[in-house]
């Protein structure tokens, strides 16, 4: 196949574009001026508001750089003339791929001929001023195309050849380097720790100095900045397209057939959001373009300046340039999301946010050494008493670093990105000890297991599958060959819940027993962190073994007994912050949450029915930009309720009007995301969890502060007796309050220490994207029941908070994805069963509004049962008008069962889908696909098990043939759950 045509490029403009690094000086003539753009940014006139250095003049840096010609773009309070006409001509340019034929356009087009003759005429002139001055050097572009002789044959480039190289190469540096600097400095300033790495790299470089002299060597030292930009391009290639024209008759990837002739187009989004990714290709991250995943990943992957020998000549100048001047503006200043922009795109030619525009404000030698101290993020594995426990120092007589460049792996499996977080953190760890750190998903080590390098995996089971990102890992784990993993070094944490018993733990114990039947090395014992219980110490336990093993292996003797540096470092007379944004906006960006508005609140059951227990239903819009799926989650950044927090500060003996000024000694994940001073009452409402239980090591810590003799030995007994601690009802501060001694005597940064950062909660989304695109559904049920302590109610923190909201109220959220196998197949042929109780009705009701707005379009859709389980019709049946509506236009056909009114013995969806059984087993003869929502711990296992039963009665077998055939439907995709725990284990009031 060949490129679709196009005027070649001369060999001058060629090697002028290509071959900047042989200029004279590594091409520095020119670097200045970068220096200047950024300085002029410091003045734009009166009024005018500090933007993206390069939109509003694009054809600055290229018309210096390239031409030594000086639009004054800075110092104008207007463009240039010849800026203005360039505009001109490219918006042209794109209108006519949109014309009418036959319209009359001869205005437009007589404009555009005369914007091209005055471009062509500034040309001119630079070229004649050049040519009169007798300069025949060759440092810049025009010089090298003006006075470069083709080696062959002698002959130089014509004045018009010139002229329209000239020009092109205007417009490419309007197009390309200015949209790519504004979509890079719109991701910076939403992604804050990676504009703090950033920082980071460029005030390593250059010092506190606000207008460094750069060299060219400083580009190539500008590494993480290149990373930003390059992800910048992947999101948003400046040349979002390329085409290739079939030479003969063929079949593209072994799939598409084409004739010669014809053309094939590919959209550079899409092949930039190619699964080769990672899991989340959404998302902006410069840490794909890290050596080791840039290495491990195909170069066809990524085309963002298009293709082939006809792909941007210029990209390497533009890629300088670029480089270049972002990394001036992260290092002069702090960049002020002013007006909260959200982005919106523009297309015309090329790709560019619209409208974006930022403030400025310039940096100190004081913030620049806190983005120094910033670099790794921390994490904070602190012990027990507040002070640096055991992950956080090395072992006595172990090393306390490893050697320069000592690499290590961490690797993960993980659907909502509870594995990737701890992975992350087990890596900045690592990075403290002066480890090399990768961070990746398990399917990027397909065959790829590293032996040079020793390797962490952090994995969780979904229903016993691996997860989304270690899908195709598990798979070439499995059938891989008995020596696939001989010298690969290991160490497997696995993340879980022991509410799953069937399937706890299932796939870290097969990937840890599989890497060592086929010949890898353990590093040390797999560990195992159970949701249901001390999660957190779990993995600190981890960290802390893990430490020691990789130090004792691998450590730097030499250092064995030194000193920590961050410990030594010198303290300046005073640490000052400014604070900006709004007082969530760290703690929303800690998790990734936006604000919302909630448009829509209302009962979802009959209050007045004595049956009726409270749910609601909350519609909530999104905002531009936010989209999502059916069946994917709304996670929710819940508050604590007044009630809850009013108890907590009577138990711990806080006044709830005093001011704290907090800040963690090493930031990250696991400490409060505080950028201000804050309130007693503000910080128990939003920034911690009040309802855990407690874990050994907390009662061991109250035992420390406990003042009272009988007191602390009763709390040390309870600490050194986890099963008694386990066997005890009630949550932490239920513990405190049975201690009276402790009241008003543990002191803040112990308390921040025993109350971890809140968690966010997930919520199926129950409306569909077709039906109404630009908002979100959820059913919420209140969790009320008496506290299994004694004491009063308990009421889930998460339903608490949703159920209490109102139309205008905001809350802060984001959708998550929900698991590729649990989407109900969309293929139009395979029959699904729905199965769900209570608010587990939510993601259904959003594909049976899917399947409804599809047999409006006309399609013909397969059966759908959907199995709902509630107390009584009158009660709460919900959204049962519109689901009657849809089973009668023929979208679902709907099997409710009743507990508190049973239609004879079908009391529960399990006793309704065994009284259908032959019905159920034609449409699993059929290919029917089972989805289960709702709770696990009874109604999931009731329905497994009528499954099991209807095979048995038309397949015979036993109970253990049953149960092979269930798993293998589960292993196939076709029997999917979504299930929660239903039993509260804590004391949130």
């Amino acid at each position: 196949m060949q490129s679709s045509p196009s005027t070649p490029a001369p060999h001058a403009a060629a090697a002028a574009i290509a071959g900047a690094r042989e200029l004279p000086g590594g091409g520095c003539r020119h670097l200045g001026r970068p220096r200047r753009r950024v300085q002029e940014t410091e003045y734009v006139g009166p009024g005018h508001q500090r933007r993206p250095v390069l939109d509003p003049q694009p054809a600055a840096q290229p018309g210096q750089v390239g031409f030594g010609y000086d639009f004054d773009s800075f110092a104008r309070t207007d463009p240039h003339p010849f800026v203005e006409a360039l505009v001109r001509s490219l918006g042209h340019s794109q209108a006519k791929l949109a014309r009418t034929p036959g319209g009359d356009y001869a205005a437009e087009d007589a404009e555009f001929a005369a914007d091209a003759a005055f471009l062509a005429e500034v040309v001119d002139e630079v070229i004649e001023s050049r040519k009169a001055a007798g300069d025949t050097a060759t440092d810049d572009l025009l010089g090298l195309m003006l006075n470069s002789p083709h080696p062959g044959s002698g002959e130089v480039l014509d004045e018009a050849n010139i002229r329209n190289q000239v020009i092109t190469f205007l417009i490419a540096g309007h197009e390309t380097t200015s949209g790519t600097l504004s979509f890079a400095l719109y991701h910076l300033l939403k992604n804050p720790a990676a504009l703090h790495r950033a920082q980071a790299e460029v005030d390593a470089l250059w010092g506190d100095t606000p207008d460094p002299e750069p060299s060219y060597e400083d580009v190539g030292r500008l590494r993480y900045v290149r990373q930003v930009l390059n992800e910048t391009l992947r999101l948003w290639p400046t040349a979002p397209a390329f085409q290739r024209r079939a030479l003969a008759d063929t079949v593209l990837g072994g799939r598409h057939p084409m004739k010669a002739g014809e053309f094939v187009v590919v959209l550079t989004p899409m092949l930039h959001r190619d699964p080769v990714w990672g899991d989340n290709v959404e998302e902006f991250d410069p840490e794909r373009f890290a050596p080791a995943a840039e290495a491990a990943r195909s170069p066809h992957a990524y085309k963002p300046f298009g293709t082939g020998e006809r792909a941007c000549i210029g990209r390497q100048f533009a890629l300088h340039e670029a480089t270049m001047l972002l990394g001036m503006l992260i290092h002069r200043y702090r960049f002020i999301d002013h007006r909260g922009y959200e982005l919106k795109v523009k297309e015309t030619l090329t790709l560019k946010p619209d409208g974006f525009t930022m403030a400025l404000a310039a940096r100190t030698p004081e913030d620049r050494a806190r983005s120094r101290s910033a670099l790794r993020e921390l994490v904070s594995l602190t012990g027990t008493d507040g002070s640096a426990g055991a992950a956080d120092r090395p072992a006595d007589g172990l090393p306390a670093r490893v050697p320069a460049g000592t690499a290590l792996t961490l690797l993960h499996g993980s659907n909502f990105g509870t594995c990737r977080a701890y992975a992350e953190q087990l890596g900045e760890h690592a990075a403290d000890l002066g480890f090399d750190v990768r961070v990746a998903p398990l399917d990027e080590a397909v065959g790829a297991l590293p032996t040079d390098t020793p390797v962490v995996i952090v994995a969780a089971s979904y229903n016993g599958q691996p997860t989304d990102d270690a899908r195709a890992f598990m798979s070439w784990l499995t059938d891989a060959a008995p020596d696939a993993a001989v010298g690969v070094r290991y160490a497997v944490l696995g993340v879980g819940d022991r509410n799953w018993a069937a399937t706890y733990q299932r796939v870290p114990t097969l990937i840890d027993d599989t890497l060592a039947a086929s010949g890898a090395t353990r590093l040390l014992e797999r560990a195992e962190a159970d949701a249901s219980g001390d999660l957190t110490g779990a993995v600190r336990h981890f960290a802390t073994a893990l430490r020691d093993t990789l130090l004792r292996r691998y450590g730097d003797p030499e250092s064995t007994g030194a000193a920590d540096a961050a410990a030594t470092a010198p303290a300046c007379g005073y640490d000052v912050v400014e604070v900006t944004g709004g007082p969530l906006d760290a703690l929303a960006a800690r998790h990734g949450t936006v604000a919302m508005t909630v448009v829509e609140s209302a009962d979802l059951v009959d209050v007045t029915h004595p049956l009726a227990r409270p749910k609601r239903f909350l519609r909530v819009a999104l905002p531009d930009g936010v989209t999502y799926r059916t069946g994917d989650h709304l996670t929710v950044l819940p508050a604590n309720r007044p009630e809850a927090v009013e108890r907590a500060a009577a138990v711990l003996g806080v006044d709830l009007d005093a001011v704290l000024n907090v800040r963690a000694h090493r930031p990250g994940r696991a400490t409060l995301p505080l950028d201000r001073p804050i309130a007693v009452r503000e910080l128990l409402a939003r920034y911690v969890e009040l309802g855990d239980a407690p874990t050994p090591a907390q009662v061991a810590l109250l035992a420390e502060h406990n003042p009272c003799p009988p007191e602390r030995i009763s709390l040390e007994q309870l600490a050194a007796d986890p099963e008694a601690l386990a066997a005890r009802q009630g949550g932490l501060l239920d513990l405190i309050e049975d201690h009276p001694a402790l009241r008003g005597l543990l002191p803040w940064p112990v308390l921040l220490e025993l109350l971890p950062p809140i968690r966010t909660r997930h919520y199926s989304i129950s409306s569909s994207p077709a039906v109404s695109p630009g908002h979100a559904d959820l059913m919420v049920s209140l969790l009320s029941a008496p506290d299994r302590s004694g004491r009063g109610t308990f009421r889930g923190t998460g339903s608490s908070y949703l159920y209490g909201l109102r139309p205008g109220d905001t809350l802060h959220a984001r959708v998550q994805p929900c698991r590729d196998a649990f989407r109900l197949p969309g293929d139009g042929r395979t029959p699904v069963i729905m199965v769900g109780a209570g608010t587990g009705l939510a993601p259904f009701r959003g594909a049976i509004a899917d399947r409804l707005h599809r047999l409006r379009d006309g399609a013909q859709l397969p059966p759908a049962l959907c199995y709902f389980g509630c107390d009584h019709p009158d009660a709460d049946y919900l959204h049962r008008a519109e689901l009657e509506e849809a089973e009668r236009a023929g979208a679902v056909s709907m099997r409710p069962a009743f507990s508190k009114a049973p239609e004879g013995d079908l009391r529960y969806v399990q006793h309704r889908i065994a009284a259908e059984a032959e019905e159920v087993w034609r449409l699993l003869e059929a290919g029917a696909t089972v989805r289960v929502c709702g709770d696990g711990s009874r109604m999931a296992p009731g329905v497994r098990e009528a499954f099991q039963r209807i095979r048995t009665k038309y397949e015979g077998g036993d109970a253990a043939a049953a149960e092979a055939w269930w798993q293998g439907l589960v292993a196939a995709g076709r029997y999917v759950e979504d299930v929660y725990a239903s039993t509260p284990v804590t004391s949130a009031r």
